[in-house]
Order: C-alpha cells, then structure tokens, then sequence
C-alpha cells in the first residue's frame, strides 16, 4: 500500500502544478486559480492515515511537496455519520492527517465521509468501502526462480494465488514490490554473505518499463478480473523477499487507478473524480497482503 501510494503522490506532483495549454496563435494564459487538493484511501482493516490537503501552485512556481502542503486544515471524518477524532502529523511530505486514536482499523462495507475546510474552501467527498477480501490459496512463501528461458510461462498451479470474491468488483489490482534489493544471503538458512541481483529479462521484454517513474524501480502493478492469478516469472524484477499485495478497489479508488496507470501516467479528469470543492481523489478499497522470497536459479 505504501508504495502505491507514493507512485500516486509523485503523480499529484503534476496534479498541483497546475496545467497550461498553449497554441501556435494565443499567448500562454498567466492566469492562476488555488485549488484545494486531497488525497486520501479508506483501505479495509488498515489505519485511517496518510491523508494529505493540499494546495495548488502557479506553473511559474518551483513545486514542492512541503509548499504545497496544508497543515491547517479543519478535516473531519464520518463513518457512517459517526465522527472520528483526526490529528495532523508532520513527515517529509509536508504532513497528512490520521485519525486520533490509532487502535482504529477502516470498517468493511461503510460509507466514510471526509469534510475538509482550508484556503477558505470547502471540501467534500463520501466513498464505500467494499466487504473484507480474504486468501482462499495464498501460494507457497519460498519460490524457486525458474530456468531462465521459462520466464514468460506460468508457473506450476502450486505457485497460483486466489482469494475470495468481491461483489461489484470489475478489476483486482496486483502489486509485487521488493523489500530489499541489497540483501539476500542473510535471509537464507544458513545464512550467507550473498547479496541480491536482479532477475534475469525476457527478450522481448514484455514487462519493460521505459520512462516510468523512479519508485517503480522496486514495485510492477497489475490486474486481473479473476479472483486468482497465476505467477509469470517475468514481473519479478529483483530476487529475494518480496510483499504481494491484492486490492479489490471501490469505484473512485479504481477511477484512479485507472487515470494515473500504476503511476505512470500523468492524466486527472476532474470530471471522474467524487470530489466536491477541489481535485484529487478519495477512494476505498479491500487489501490481503502476504511475502514471498525468491530463491535464485540454481539455489
């Protein structure tokens, strides 16, 4: 979760800044309008945290994260209507919001309501969060790379994932990130002074990604309309320990989703967002999460 969040976050980098559009016979607009921005995700059993406010900045401006954030702002929060304490907690970012009792876990099947005043704006949004998603066959933790000529098959039917259904579900996102691209003997038994490498690249590679951005380095997303996957060894990028995270998003988390492509695309479309007042997202979404090492080829 965390790291799909940052893609989205280097995403709203572009969103803040705001846009201009030029043509060979208009001067370029100078015009600049403030907007309020939120970003924010009701994530079944997780904390209600990391929700940011922020403003926009003129195209002239340098942007930065910590200008444009808003550390100020009256946020409040309701669960199907019954509110919830929120705190602001400063970070790197410039600060988010969570809630103020941190024992609080996001209810399945809820309607979360956030009111944000800042800037002398209002802003509103309401999103559903969907049932509880859970593993039905969560696949071994230890895998072994295979030859490497076999890296665009599936692997073995033991090494298939499922997990149960979500109603109104359209799309599941999948998310492999890997937790360490410096170690790897250390976790073996015995352990070893071996560190870790990447995995070796299918020619053609089908699962290149020219141009993305810098935090995709260690994470690939994807997708699937079924409640199951297969592994193809050619999405694992490092060697080594690795989280699998399932999501089964609502509709504004998926709206999203689909907008910023994994991150690596810079498009927003007000138009499909739920937000009243301001731009930016609140979504929800259901998430399993379980670790995988894979062991090198040949041990």
């Amino acid at each position: 979760m965390k790291t799909l969040m940052t893609n989205i976050r280097l995403l709203l980098a572009l969103l803040v800044v705001t846009l201009i559009t030029t043509s060979c016979e208009d001067p370029i607009p100078t015009d600049y309008t403030e907007e309020l921005v939120i970003e924010g995700f009701v994530i079944v059993g997780e904390p209600l945290a990391n929700i940011r406010v922020m403003r926009t900045l003129p195209i002239s401006d340098t942007f930065s994260f910590k200008k444009a954030a808003v550390n100020d702002a009256t946020v409040r929060v309701f669960a199907n209507n019954s509110e919830i304490a929120i705190e602001f907690v400063a970070d790197s970012f410039g600060g988010s919001y969570r809630a103020r009792d941190a024992s609080y876990r996001v209810l399945p099947s809820s309607s979360y309501q956030i009111r944000v005043k800042a800037l002398g704006k209002t802003l509103e949004a309401t999103t559903i969060t969907p049932i509880a998603l859970s593993w039905i066959k969560e696949g071994p933790n230890v895998v072994q790379f295979p030859h490497p000529d076999s890296l665009l098959f599936p692997g073995a039917d033991s090494l298939a994932v499922s997990w149960s259904q979500v109603p109104n579900t359209e799309f599941y996102i999948i998310g492999l990130e890997c937790l360490d691209t410096l170690g790897y003997g250390k976790y073996l038994t015995p352990a070893s002074s071996d560190t870790n490498t990447r995995t070796p690249r299918p020619k053609p590679d089908f699962f290149n990604r020219d141009g993305t951005l810098v935090s995709n380095e260690r994470t690939i997303f994807g997708g699937t309309i079924f409640s199951a996957s297969q592994t193809i060894w050619g999405v694992f990028r490092w060697h080594g320990r690795h989280r699998l995270n399932i999501y089964a998003p609502n509709k504004e988390f998926l709206e999203w989703f689909y907008q910023v492509g994994s991150g690596r695309r810079s498009s927003y479309d007000y138009r499909l967002s739920n937000i009243k007042g301001g731009l930016g997202v609140w979504g929800g979404a259901s998430l399993i999460r379980t670790e995988k090492f894979l062991l090198k080829y040949g041990g």
